[in-house]
């Protein structure tokens, strides 16, 4: 085996953190996202509107009925008309049954309004 002129130290490397977020994306986050997601979610007790047989009946999170990588990031994805606020339980049932949450409206594949736009 070869061996390079360069020393080698016992010293770990000098690393730094990636930032989470650009600053682009932490104003988004900050002046749009959350407050949408908070107003959605409301007070946590608001009925879950999907009732999949895991519903946990209220309301935790958001889940994008056109998701962020269909429709072309989540700048895109986050319109009033493509989210509905979902327990835990149903947006996990919702991405592993795809055809049952596409049959029931809760699942888009692309974006019918963009397409119908841009012909």
């Amino acid at each position: 085996m070869k061996r390079s002129s360069i020393q080698r130290s016992n010293k770990p490397m000098k690393r730094s953190r990636l930032k989470p977020r650009s600053k682009k994306m932490s104003k988004f986050y900050k002046e749009v996202r959350i407050p949408v997601v908070k107003e959605i979610i409301g007070d946590g007790f608001s009925r879950c509107p999907v009732q999949s047989p895991v519903c946990t009946k209220y309301i935790e999170g958001v889940h994008e009925i056109l998701p962020r990588g269909r429709a072309g990031g989540i700048i895109k994805a986050h319109r009033k008309d493509n989210l509905v606020g979902t327990c835990h339980a149903c947006n996990g049932y919702i991405s592993e049954h795809a055809s049952w949450a596409t049959e029931l409206g809760w699942l888009k594949h692309y974006d019918y309004n963009e397409q119908t736009q841009s012909t």
